[in-house]
């Protein structure tokens, strides 16, 4: 093994290791990777920047932007039979299934989790039943059915840019088709058969909040006489506390949440603090002008406006403290209570760091949530007001986008041409405008994609992946071709049961490209196997973001995943090598 080929291994382990962590942002952490690759001479500067000028890659922006244009003009009206309150908890199921996994074919699926699963949690608290029994299977289907087309996920449509950079045959959708349907079917079947009985009950975490509100909350009131009447929060010295976050005032029926420093405190007013009690108790003992209120009830309903939201796998929170994230003025919310891996994580709110998939627990002064920075953090809570009905006109050019997405889905026209002529007619026809635009377009992703492509061409140029390819065909070329992609299938699916599918993807193709020179054999079936094993991932809730965003919500835990995931991801496995195997002809 070469020196460069060691210190190109030793770069892509730290990744991976980063990634698991959580150390850095992951935006960070891959631009960090790419920049480390050009330093020591393993890819030139072209190298980092052509994916700005791949194809694919500004595919997967389009399809983002008409994905969000065809939610905008549906809205929740297209569910409106689908969460039926007399519906059992099976036929609710299926139907949730059938449906999320239709849809997810033809537009990107962490929106459509996203939209989902307020009105998912909302059908299981008004008919009594744990969401935690419909999340997961929402996450799996939405998952499954991405994998029908080639614009269903974006691992998709960054295997196909890497695909194009080497100047080969991209898949078609009759590559992912067939299998597809497959396999999502499949899980169809295991979910509503065995994954529902595996699957935990878990009490609602609002519920769970409201019912133990002193556990979080503590209230104090500015008495009669209080030497902290007229200061401002800073001068009382209530901004920067120990162990405790002051989330609200309560002044005269009026909630006064975020709170600015140079608000002034006023005789009567109530504070509310979230944290350490003890510390609390403690400042009130030392005489600071605080008082406990008595006979006071803090569990009123309505006297708090409860919201929930999920930090996603790109966002730029991630490893931020939250006091230096200015959350409050951004978000217009005051963070009371962080969930990890189904617990809560205890500590001074404010000196916390932040993880992918974290679930928090809100409290707003009930205004509209900030539209800035959406692809930093989904907001899961029901809305409060529909949207506004669209018009007939409005309703036929959303079946007319949807006709022509298929087209260019199944070769009709150019499927880049197709969105870009859609996003285009969704501004002129005013179901999208600028603003929007700008608030779809996740930057951190594209570094992500960028930096991912990089790498990829890194494991390719200095001889690394040929190497690792070698090692993986020597382990298993004893028993043929079908061991081989077995193996190969595999380890991309352990990998992506870790880091995000994107990142399997770069990791993992040029090896698979490596394996078929090697071997003599043709591209796709080791091209189709990464895609579905990088996609695959049903153990953990890290690899997927869509798994992400449903761990907080459903109150999971990793051992849930595992449970639900690994019996399914066996037939999975099972299922993809065999047809992959019969349908290329290895």
């Amino acid at each position: 093994m070469e020196l460069l080929q060691t210190l190109v291994l030793i770069i892509i382990v730290l990744l991976i290791v980063s990634l698991y962590k959580g150390f850095l942002n992951p935006s960070l952490t891959f631009f960090i990777a790419a920049l480390a690759l050009l330093l020591i001479g393993a890819i030139t500067p072209s190298d980092l920047l052509k994916g700005l000028s791949n194809e694919q890659i500004i595919l997967i922006f389009l399809l983002m932007l008409v994905t969000a244009g065809i939610r905008a003009i549906y809205g929740g009206d297209l569910f409106s039979s689908l969460f039926n309150v007399k519906l059992t908890p099976k036929r609710f199921l299926m139907r949730m299934m059938l449906f999320v996994s239709s849809i997810s074919a033809f537009l990107n699926n962490t929106p459509i989790v996203a939209f989902m699963i307020p009105y998912v949690k909302d059908w299981a608290d008004r008919t009594g039943n744990p969401a935690s029994k419909f999340l997961m299977p929402l996450s799996f289907a939405t998952i499954l059915g991405g994998m029908i087309t080639v614009i269903g996920t974006s691992a998709n449509l960054v295997l196909n840019g890497l695909i194009q950079q080497y100047n080969l045959p991209l898949l078609t959708f009759t590559d992912f088709l067939f299998l597809g349907i497959m396999v999502t079917i499949a899980g169809w079947i295991y979910l509503y058969f065995i994954g529902f009985n595996l699957l935990p009950k878990h009490e609602d975490q609002i519920e769970a909040l409201r019912q133990n509100v002193k556990e979080y909350i503590v209230e104090t009131e500015v008495f009669t006489g209080s030497k902290l009447i007229g200061k401002t929060i800073k001068e009382a010295g209530l901004r920067n506390l120990k162990d405790v976050f002051l989330i609200e005032i309560l002044r005269n029926d009026e909630v006064i949440s975020p709170v600015s420093p140079e608000m002034e405190l006023q005789e009567n007013d109530f504070l509310f603090f979230s944290g350490n009690k003890q510390s609390i108790y403690k400042l009130i003992k030392e005489d600071n002008g605080l008082q406990i209120p008595k006979q006071r009830d803090l569990g009123t309903e309505g006297e708090f406006n409860f919201a929930e939201a999920v930090v996603p796998a790109n966002s730029e929170l991630i490893g931020r403290r939250i006091k230096d994230s200015d959350f409050r003025r951004r978000y217009n919310a005051s963070i009371i209570a962080i969930h990890r891996d189904g617990k809560l994580v205890s500590g001074k709110v404010g000196e916390m760091k932040l993880n992918g998939g974290d679930f928090l627990l809100l409290l707003s002064d009930g205004q509209e949530w900030s539209s800035t920075k959406q692809s930093d953090l989904f907001f899961i809570s029901v809305p409060t007001r529909l949207n506004s009905k669209k018009s007939v006109m409005q309703h036929w050019f959303g079946i007319l986008s949807i006709l022509l997405l298929i087209s260019g889905i199944v070769g009709l026209f150019p499927l880049f041409s197709v969105s870009l002529a859609l996003v285009a007619a969704m501004v002129m026809v005013r179901v999208l405008n600028i603003s929007e635009l700008k608030t779809e377009i996740d930057l951190s992703l594209l570094m992500v994609l960028v930096a991912s492509l990089a790498i990829g061409t890194a494991l390719e140029k200095t001889g690394t992946a040929l190497l690792i390819a070698n090692a993986l065909i020597s382990v298993s070329k004893g028993f043929g071709p079908v061991a081989v992609l077995t193996s190969l299938f595999v380890v991309t699916t352990l990998l992506t049961a870790f880091i995000t599918n994107t990142a399997t993807i770069a990791l993992v193709f040029p090896i698979a490209m490596s394996v078929a020179a090697q071997m003599h054999l043709d591209y796709a079936p080791f091209f189709v196997a990464t895609a579905f094993a990088a996609s695959g991932d049903f153990m953990t809730p890290f690899g997927y973001q869509c798994n992400l965003m449903v761990y907080g919500p459903g109150g999971y835990s990793f051992k849930d995943f595992f449970k639900v995931g690994f019996p399914f991801t066996v037939l999975y496995t099972v299922i993809c090598v065999s047809f992959i195997s019969t349908y290329y002809h290895l």
